[in-house]
């Protein structure tokens, strides 16, 4: 496997487990991310999702060294679009997905970091869209859509055509991520966060996600505030029905 799951109660920690290959993604990798996270979207027993990287790399996008063998990823024009498929996936998954950058997300990598809710980074974390530098467009897999708006338009764009490296306290800096820690004390802030938002209602981290990535897509606040007042009508039915049971 070149994934490794671990499931606590309400929580699961997914690791990229390829650490003499940075975890690069090949083939196998990309099979198994996206039967993970298309396999949530009806789990209601799992309520919090964690991401993070065995060793000294979060994940270093596609592996190149594997062009040429049976284990290359076959994602792009020619082949399957699982990359672009697993990314939908985590954003259609029902759980807020936080990402421990512990080392560097690179290309797909960065893309994978960027579909989560909620972004912590060790102090040796890096960021680099390396796209352009293996001639590909700098936005693939939907990373302008989020730098664009944590960044700002200016500084996006500067750091997907230069493909510069970012430290973790530029990331900081520009709102990529929500924290920076110590490396050891990675996991125990991630694990940390994961059971603040079990202290939340069942169904509240879905619908608060839902209506979080609505209110992104929507130019007309009234049209948010409807869609809030509804998905909170209808949380709030079932949980009166749920206490009356």
């Amino acid at each position: 496997m070149t994934i490794d799951i671990k499931k606590a109660d309400g929580v699961w920690t997914l690791t990229f487990n390829r650490p003499d290959r940075m975890n690069a993604i090949n083939e196998p990798m990309s099979v198994e991310l996206l039967d993970f996270f298309e396999g949530l979207r009806r789990n209601q027993d799992v309520r919090v999702i964690i991401v993070t990287g065995e060793g000294r790399a979060f994940n270093a996008g596609a592996d190149l060294k594997a062009i040429g063998t049976p284990d290359a990823l076959r994602d792009g024009p020619k082949g399957d679009w699982r990359l672009r498929d697993t990314i939908k996936a985590m954003r259609a998954c029902p759980q807020p997905i936080i990402s421990l950058v512990n080392g560097a997300a690179a290309g797909g990598g960065l893309a994978l970091a960027l579909a989560s809710d909620i972004i912590i980074a060790s102090t040796k974390a890096s960021f680099v869209p390396a796209f352009i530098k293996i001639g590909l467009s700098g936005s693939e897999l939907g990373v302008s859509w989020r730098l664009q708006r944590t960044m700002g338009i200016s500084k996006a764009r500067e750091f997907l055509f230069t493909s510069r490296p970012m430290s973790a306290e530029q990331a900081l800096e520009n709102g990529i991520v929500s924290a920076v820690v110590e490396p050891d004390e990675l996991i125990a802030y991630g694990d940390q966060l994961a059971a603040d938002m079990l202290q939340a209602a069942p169904d509240a981290l879905r619908v608060t996600k839902r209506t979080l990535d609505a209110a992104l897509e929507m130019a007309d606040p009234a049209l948010l505030m409807e869609l809030e007042e509804r998905s909170q009508s209808s949380f709030v039915r079932r949980n009166i029905r749920g206490r009356a049971g």
